[in-house]
């Protein structure tokens, strides 16, 4: 089975495989300073226990979210995930936004510290995007990043997303629910990504 969602030169976007070795991957980066800071920082350290619980349904087809494993040169580098904001209707109420229907989500991590500020994360959305307008028939690309991380955001931007909306997320920092913002980049008509 071909596990590859996408390739962009040396960056390449694949499954994550229902494997001890890639459960070992999420496990160290998510315990790493540099992503505990900003992926869920009030939630006691990942083991590998938690995170088969947490990712095993979506290493297979039957979840609506797809766990993938970011890889530079054939290395592993990061962790991103996709679904269709339709699955997550209950949060989008929670939070109080909307995003445009038929729109996909993603959720994205640099694990290696060696890939940080490098450029991996905007063509890895970017990428990640363009196969949801191709393959899915996303009519936009949404996710949520927390409003102090402007790191991230720039990095959004140069993969073509604009900031939405400032919203209070579920997510929480000290005790406290975090200011998030909404991101989207809608598929444009006569491009690549439109049919």
């Amino acid at each position: 089975m071909n596990d590859v969602i996408g390739t962009d030169g040396n960056l390449a976007i694949r499954r994550m495989r229902d494997r001890t070795d890639d459960y070992d991957l999420i496990v160290g980066w998510r315990n790493s300073p540099h992503v505990r800071e900003w992926w869920d920082p009030d939630e006691p350290p990942l083991d590998r226990a938690a995170a088969e619980a947490e990712l095993r349904a979506a290493t297979g087809d039957a979840d609506p979210t797809t766990a993938c494993i970011i890889e530079v040169g054939g290395e592993p580098a990061g962790f991103i995930q996709f679904y269709p904001w339709s699955s997550e209707a209950r949060y989008l109420a929670e939070v109080g936004i909307g995003v445009p229907e038929g729109a996909w989500g993603l959720d994205i991590f640099i694990g290696e510290v060696a890939w940080l500020h490098r450029g991996i994360g905007s063509r890895a959305v970017r990428l990640l995007s363009d196969h949801l307008f191709e393959e899915r028939d996303a009519t936009a690309v949404a996710l949520v990043t927390e409003l102090g991380n402007t790191h991230a955001h720039a990095a959004y931007e140069r993969a073509g997303m604009h900031a939405v909306r400032e919203f209070l997320d579920t997510d929480h920092r000290g005790g406290q629910r975090v200011r998030s913002l909404l991101m989207i980049r809608h598929r444009h008509r006569g491009t690549a990504a439109s049919r």
